[in-house]
């Protein structure tokens, strides 16, 4: 009986030495898992900036150009009358 429970209490200890086992492999995993999502996160922000300035650009380009349209109708116009 004494040896008997002496090899169950050992095989339980494996049991749980193998769950401890995994639950390590498990935070790797998630720590991996947090750094890449980090890295991804700072790359998406990275080229948002990069799409306002861009957006930026457009607008200015835009609104020249309008502008200049205007302004050559505009001339036009006076200088028929």
């Amino acid at each position: 009986m004494g040896d008997e429970l002496i090899r169950n209490i050992y095989e339980r200890l494996g049991g749980i030495e193998a769950k401890i086992d995994d639950i390590r492999d498990i935070r790797q995993t998630a720590d991996n898992a947090k750094d890449i999502a980090e890295e991804a996160l700072a790359s998406t922000k990275n080229a948002h900036h990069r799409l306002n300035k861009i957006d930026k650009i457009v607008w200015w380009v835009s609104t020249t150009i309008i502008g200049a349209v205007i302004l050559g109708l505009l001339t036009l116009v006076i200088k028929t009358y």
